[in-house]
């Protein structure tokens, strides 16, 4: 069974890297990044529930949506009308946002598949790939952030295979001229350390008591301003404070 993106058997096309920056959208992130993430790479946001990672990534879609860019939230977390919802509680809208909403319907719970021959994560690993490189040759996004990992993580047989998934899912990406930002549960059960190596730069966050905090641990090929930043959930999402 196929274990990669569908193009990627074929002869990848010569990409063209710069140190242009894109925005991420969030208030005072550009600044510690030194203006912004690069383009055709890939991020790594983690840490713990509740800490704002989904939140990010919807700044930084709605962001290439506000400058005109297609860009596509990739979601086996939460449906989209949740998604849509939770972002507009923030001042967020989602309107110019794709959404490629692969969580359970509801009929699945009386319709699961048997699973006779092959385990789950074989049969239900296909559609999945395939959805999600349909949408990318169709919307032809420029950003894409994908939630998240950990969900990812249980379409693979084993580790091997998901770090082969997820790099295959990053070249898919960036042969398609998108940046893809790619969001990671915090957890002793299931490390993320591969995705941190795997990607291109890696921020983590934080939730201490009151205090919320963002670090970038890794940003390769530029620099960054280093140590712990405060961040702010206001009504008009997320901000950033240099520590």
């Amino acid at each position: 069974m196929r274990t990669s993106f569908p193009a990627l058997r074929k002869r990848p096309k010569e990409l063209t890297f710069t140190r242009a920056r894109i925005s991420t959208g969030i208030l005072g992130l550009d600044d510690i990044l030194k203006g912004g993430v690069l383009p055709l790479r890939s991020y790594l946001i983690r840490g713990k529930p509740g800490t704002g990672k989904t939140l990010f990534g919807f700044h930084f879609l709605v962001k290439g949506a506000a400058d005109g860019e297609p860009v596509l939230f990739v979601s086996l977390a939460e449906p989209d009308a949740q998604l849509r919802f939770e972002a507009s509680t923030l001042g967020l809208t989602l309107d110019r946002v794709s959404i490629l909403d692969l969580t359970p319907a509801p009929k699945t719970f009386k319709q699961l598949p048997p699973y006779d021959i092959f385990s789950p994560s074989e049969v239900e690993r296909e559609p999945l790939l395939q959805q999600i490189a349909r949408s990318i040759e169709i919307i032809k996004p420029r950003r894409i952030f994908f939630d998240s990992m950990l969900h990812f993580r249980y379409a693979a047989s084993d580790t091997f295979q998901f770090r082969r998934l997820v790099q295959s899912f990053i070249r898919f990406a960036e042969q398609h001229g998108a940046t893809a930002l790619l969001s990671s549960e915090e957890s002793a059960l299931f490390p993320d350390d591969d995705l941190q190596f795997i990607c291109d730069g890696v921020i983590h966050l934080e939730l201490h008591d009151d205090e919320r905090i963002l670090t970038v641990l890794k940003f390769r090929g530029s620099d960054f301003r280093p140590g712990r930043n405060i961040v702010r959930v206001t009504s008009n999402g997320m901000e950033v404070r240099a520590g």
